[in-house]
């Protein structure tokens, strides 16, 4: 298996790289992904997810941190990017996984830095 901190980066890689397939194959395939505005995404959902549902058409993730400690990690970062409806988008993200002992993503949360409350 691959470092933790590398899996990251791959998952990084590979979204960026706008590539659903390789993107939603990184997960575990009783995975979950815990994201703002949509319930608990889990196996084939997550793969549906990537392949039509993001609302993201394009952009990349640019990594100030990555914490690890065992088979889990944290990021930290910027996406910047364009929206499927054209809107152009900046924001502040951290993300945190856990990794199955295949190095697939078998939780992955994510925290947008935008004003909620």
């Amino acid at each position: 298996m691959d470092s933790v901190t590398e899996l990251v980066k791959c998952y990084y890689s590979t979204v960026d790289a706008g590539d659903p397939g390789a993107t939603s194959a990184l997960f575990a395939a009783d995975g979950h992904y815990d994201r703002p505005g949509y319930p608990t995404m889990v196996g084939s959902q997550i793969t549906d997810f990537y392949h039509g549902e993001r609302v993201i058409e394009s952009g990349s993730h640019s990594l100030t941190e990555i914490l690890v400690d065992g088979d889990r990690a944290s990021s930290r970062g910027v996406f910047t990017g364009r929206l499927k409806d054209g809107t152009d988008t900046s924001v502040g993200f951290a993300d945190f996984f856990l990794f199955d002992t295949d190095g697939l993503i078998a939780e992955r949360t994510t925290y947008f830095f935008q004003a909620a409350v």
